[in-house]
């Protein structure tokens, strides 16, 4: 148990970096619809199970620098059951979890991102719960901004890691900060 929290500590730090030149704290919001492959550990009736994924994440605790930023986000998901193959379609499910995301600004409009998250998942026709870990990486394009918003649109791919598949998401989305405390803020 104590190991988790240092694991924690020192994500925390990373994600979090210390600058001088500071733009400031903010409170996000995410929307993403993604394609949704994956792929069994196991010998199963389907080779790859295919769906739509639409996902949502609330960072509330979000600092960004000139060339840094980081947020604690937490995220909703929802995996559609997935093409049929056969006779077969593999069940959907829906996702809440927690993720610790930072980026890199490359230039005035593009950032690159990495984001590292734990999830509790729900089947919809069925009563039992899984736990699963998922690794996102992608670009995100400044679309708009003022002294207190801006707007991105991200293009992130994903790994998600369960017991027994392995799935990968490919998506195109929108993402959204407010900073409260800026000049111009509310």
């Amino acid at each position: 148990m104590r190991r988790r929290y240092v694991l924690l500590l020192l994500l925390i730090s990373a994600v979090f970096p210390l600058s001088a030149r500071t733009t400031g704290y903010y409170h996000s919001a995410t929307a993403t619809a993604s394609g949704y492959l994956g792929f069994s550990h196991f010998e199963d009736e389907i080779p790859a199970r295919t769906a739509f994924s639409e996902s949502a994440a609330l960072g509330v605790f979000g600092y960004q620098s000139q060339r840094w930023g980081g947020s604690l986000e937490l995220y909703f998901q929802d995996v559609s059951r997935s093409l049929p193959y056969g006779l077969y379609r593999s069940r959907g499910f829906t996702s809440i979890g927690i993720a610790a995301r930072s980026s890199y600004t490359m230039n005035n409009k593009f950032s690159l991102y990495g984001q590292a998250g734990t999830e509790v998942n729900f089947y919809h026709q069925i009563e039992e719960a899984f736990a699963s870990f998922s690794l996102q990486l992608g670009g995100q394009l400044l679309l708009m901004e003022n002294p207190s918003y801006q707007l991105f649109m991200t293009l992130p791919l994903s790994l998600h890691l369960r017991k027994e598949i392995t799935a990968l998401q490919v998506g195109i989305g929108l993402r959204y900060h407010l900073f409260p405390y800026h000049e111009g803020g509310t």
